[in-house]
């Protein structure tokens, strides 16, 4: 790749690091710190994370709107620059009730707004800029920065977990990241191709089809699943009175397992004969990380850690690259908007239903929860993969 698709790979890993990375899985290892200093049950805690992806459905139903106005850089620029400054007021808000927690939710529903439509620009200007040859090696890149984020989260964990004021300085070192992504876009000497603002050709009653339907369901269901295990990780390792080396090391080894999970990702699609069934592994290695992590065996969590992050990073960056080949550029923004506002649906609902259930039956349940929604997934996706090849014999 030549230096100037390198720098905006690079950007868009960033990206990805920030509104992805930091936001939602360092998010649940500061989670026991925020229930201690705000008092918060568990359904209080998934709910300040649902407001974020809540805000997150909400951008990214409207990126493509927004971009026909302004353009994908453009809109990228302001997006970043919202999170930034709600990342600002989540870090300033009081530990007192009820403020603080209405501040938080506030700033969360801001950074989500902002991640959500900031996402899609990131992967419609890289896909539309990057060589076509070289478009699952870029997803796939972009992809594994939210992996080197939550590794940077679990050597953190100490802070984060025990500090004082170890959740302010994460959501301050996310204003500052914002800034600098809105600030430097787009990479000098790059020139973005093929994102001035245009509408889809296709309407919304093609996603109904079977060609679309399995992968978005299956995409809605590995949302709900990843999101509530890893919002809940944390305070699950401190139900059970887990030491921080412990918890750390979890973080770590979900980090590192995101960054692996990514080339695997890349490395599967590569093979013609089994790039339909990337999806069913991802999401089947999902599911057995998340029941291996409900026991409370030595080196449980660790196993479940590493098996959730192979797909955490894998299904985007499969579903990613299912989607572009399935559409035209012209489509591609409303496509990749509504696949991934299934996948906020899905994440929104997970938190919340994740965490009703751990008041109700303890946080172990989470676990459980998990591995159904998982295996509902992995089954859409094994009849999206049928289909696929059912209408790839049809086209030849």
């Amino acid at each position: 790749m030549p230096p100037s698709i390198i720098a905006l790979v690079a950007w868009a890993a960033l990206g990805i690091a920030l509104n992805v990375g930091i936001a939602r899985f360092a998010y649940g290892v500061m989670l026991p710190a925020l229930q201690r200093d705000l008092s918060l049950a568990y359904f209080g805690g998934g709910a300040l994370n649902a407001a974020h992806l809540l805000g997150y459905l909400a951008g990214t139903l409207a990126a493509p709107a927004l971009a026909r106005r302004f353009g994908m850089p453009r809109l990228s620029r302001y997006a970043h620059a919202l999170v930034a400054l709600s990342a600002l007021v989540c870090a300033i808000a009081p530990s007192s009730a009820p403020a603080g927690p209405m501040l938080l939710a506030l700033g969360r529903l801001g950074t989500g707004l902002g991640a959500g439509a900031g996402i899609v620009a990131i992967f419609v200007i890289v896909l539309a800029t990057v060589p076509a040859a070289s478009r699952s090696l870029a997803s796939a890149l972009v992809w594994s920065g939210m992996g080197f984020a939550v590794v940077l989260s679990g050597l953190a964990a100490g802070p984060l977990v025990e500090g004082t004021n170890g959740w302010r300085a994460a959501f301050a070192v996310s204003a500052a990241i914002a800034a600098l992504l809105a600030l430097v876009f787009p990479p000098r000497g790059l020139q973005v191709a093929g994102t001035a603002p245009a509408a889809a050709r296709a309407g919304l009653s093609q996603f109904l089809r079977a060609r679309w339907s399995f992968l978005i369901g299956a995409y809605f269901m590995f949302g709900a699943g990843y999101i509530a295990w890893s919002t809940f990780a944390g305070a699950r390792l401190a139900a059970i009175g887990a030491p921080l080396g412990a918890v750390s090391a979890m973080w770590i080894a979900f980090g590192a397992a995101m960054i692996a999970g990514s080339a695997f990702g890349f490395a599967v699609l590569r093979i013609d004969r089994r790039r339909r069934f990337a999806l069913v592994a991802a999401l089947l290695a999902g599911a057995l990380g998340a029941l291996a992590s409900w026991s409370d065996a030595p080196g449980a969590a660790l196993a479940g850690a590493l098996l959730v992050g192979l797909g955490t990073a894998s299904t985007p960056t499969i579903v990613t690259t299912y989607a572009r080949e399935r559409c035209s550029a012209e489509d591609y923004a409303l496509a990749f908007s509504v696949a991934t506002a299934a996948l906020g649906i899905g994440q929104l609902l997970g938190p919340l239903a994740a965490g009703a259930l751990a008041d109700r039956l303890g946080v172990a349940a989470v676990a459980l929860f998990a591995v159904a929604v998982y295996a509902l997934g992995a089954a859409l996706s094994l009849l999206d993969g049928f289909t696929a090849q059912a209408a790839r014999r049809m086209g030849s």
